[in-house]
């Protein structure tokens, strides 16, 4: 009884040779040079989901800051007992939990896009653009809310799999986040009040929960693609009949 062909990917030659060739699901394409190694994708995958659980922090952190800072405003606003020194001190949180959220974020957002070019310049010509855009999409101002999903679902058809369900959860949470980081930063940017401060407290607060609930679908997006790209292909033994 033979078995069914393995899904589309990128396969050990069947002429025995070291070469590495495209099986798109019923026949081989021409033969190419192995692109990208899975060893370098996966430890570009081990680096994400670490700063993940760093970047989860830190979010986690401002969000404390942020809660702090409106407790503190509008017991001041009130006339309560909130100081102005208890302002200072909120100024002074949230400039350290800053700096710490950026860099977190930062270098997560870089290690992102160099994992993502990597896979996308494995599966060369089996997505709808090339890998530069892969890298370039999360830069590019309006497309960014869109292009890089389309890519992140031509990854997973390119390993043979449909998108899963969640990945839309995943994204609406992070274009949700990110615009409500948008709005905060325009609010602080131009508040002369306190009341018009704590407006933008409320927004960071919101966009940092947003983000912590994304950051374990990233994870699951990465972890996924990245298991199939490095999951063990031997073409001779998935074709032979048994």
């Amino acid at each position: 009884m033979s078995i069914l062909p393995p899904v589309a990917g990128w396969y050990p030659a069947p002429d025995g040779s070291a070469a590495v060739w495209w099986w798109d699901g019923a026949k081989w394409a021409q033969s190419q040079p192995h692109p990208v190694a899975p060893r370098t994708i996966a430890n570009l995958a081990v680096a994400i989901q670490s700063l993940l659980i760093v970047t989860a922090v830190a979010t986690l952190a401002f969000f404390c800051v942020d809660v702090y800072g409106i407790a503190v405003v509008t017991d001041f606003l009130d006339g309560r007992n909130s100081s102005i020194e208890l302002l200072d001190a909120y100024d002074q949180l949230a400039f350290g939990a800053l700096v710490v959220w950026s860099l977190a974020l930062l270098s997560t957002a870089v290690c992102w896009v160099l994992w993502q070019y990597r896979v996308a310049k494995r599966f060369t010509g089996r997505t709808r653009r090339v890998a530069g855009w892969h890298a370039g999409d999360w830069f590019i101002p309006v497309l960014s809310y869109w292009r890089p999903y389309q890519d992140i679902a031509d990854l997973w058809r390119a390993l043979g799999r449909d998108r899963p369900r969640w990945q839309i959860v995943w994204w609406i949470l992070w274009v949700a986040s990110t615009i409500m980081t948008a709005v905060a930063n325009r609010i602080t940017l131009t508040a002369v009040t306190l009341d018009q401060l704590r407006s933008a407290m409320w927004f960071d607060a919101v966009a940092d929960l947003l983000l912590l609930v994304a950051v374990p679908f990233a994870w699951l997006v990465v972890s996924g693609i990245t298991r199939l790209v490095a999951q063990p292909t031997q073409m001779g033994e998935l074709l032979t009949p048994r």
